[in-house]
């Protein structure tokens, strides 16, 4: 897989502290890939990727696609089972996630760069589908993503370590958190677009207003016609109160 430069150029948490304990991401050759088909849920923050993970797993098909990716994770589970590659993590992972038939997985960009270094994405092959999940609604985006990480409530089945009276608008922050969004989303396009890969595109709004045709497209992605997903088993729903609209208005106001 061909990581494209801008996505180098990027700096990343996750593959700063994977690389501190494993060395240079590389293909491992004693890492065997595990059997089945892998479906990425690419995202950005807050775009309603949790709730697409949660749908998912209604069909009863996949797991619940968490970020497994993100560096503690996968130091908490590498250091005691005594792992030493990203590629032997990911082998593991088959083994870890209770699912039926298919293992599903929450990837930022950077982490898409991390299993592509790794030879992960490679190994897979065909095995490997991707979805690329945007929210239209970026201001909208923007404004959750600088609440919850005020108040630590990034679900809805999360309590709020701050109540409402004490969050802290701040234009500025939003505006960074529009430019991190926009940024993220050109780098998947563009790492799609260097790998010939045409992952499943959807929306937030569109999973919400009308996810049968949304789980078609991902049904046919993964060759599965049995997949058929519950939304009222689903059991987030969205966050959004007053709050994220007095800070719409704000913002939009130029406040």
């Amino acid at each position: 897989m061909i990581v494209p430069p801008p996505l180098r150029a990027v700096a990343s948490y996750h593959r700063a502290a994977v690389e501190a304990a494993f060395g240079p991401l590389r293909p491992d050759p004693d890492a065997r890939m595990p059997p089945g088909k892998f479906l990425f849920l690419c995202f950005t923050n807050r775009c309603g990727s949790n709730y697409l993970a949660h749908l998912l797993a209604t069909t009863g098909a996949f797991n619940e696609a968490g970020e497994f990716f993100n560096a503690e994770t996968v130091l908490e589970h590498s250091r005691p089972r005594g792992l030493r590659s990203l590629g032997a993590y990911f082998a593991t992972l088959y083994h870890l996630l209770p699912h039926e038939r298919h293992i599903a997985a929450k990837a930022g960009v950077d982490q898409l760069a991390m299993l592509a270094d790794a030879g992960i994405l490679d190994a897979l092959g065909p095995r490997a589908q991707f979805v690329l999940m945007e929210r239209q609604d970026r201001l909208g985006q923007a404004v959750s993503r600088v609440i919850a990480m005020q108040t630590g409530r990034f679900t809805t089945a999360q309590a709020a370590n701050v109540p409402d009276d004490d969050l802290v608008y701040s234009r500025a922050a939003i505006a960074g958190e529009l430019e991190k969004i926009a940024l993220a989303n050109a780098l998947f396009y563009a790492f799609f677009a260097a790998n010939g890969i045409a992952p499943v595109h959807t929306t937030y709004e569109d999973v919400l207003g009308a996810p049968a045709p949304v789980m078609a497209r991902i049904a046919a992605a993964m060759g599965d016609d049995a997949l058929m997903a519950r939304p009222e088993q689903v059991q987030i729903s969205r966050q959004a109160n007053a709050v994220n609209q007095q800070w719409r208005l704000r913002y939009l106001a130029g406040a």
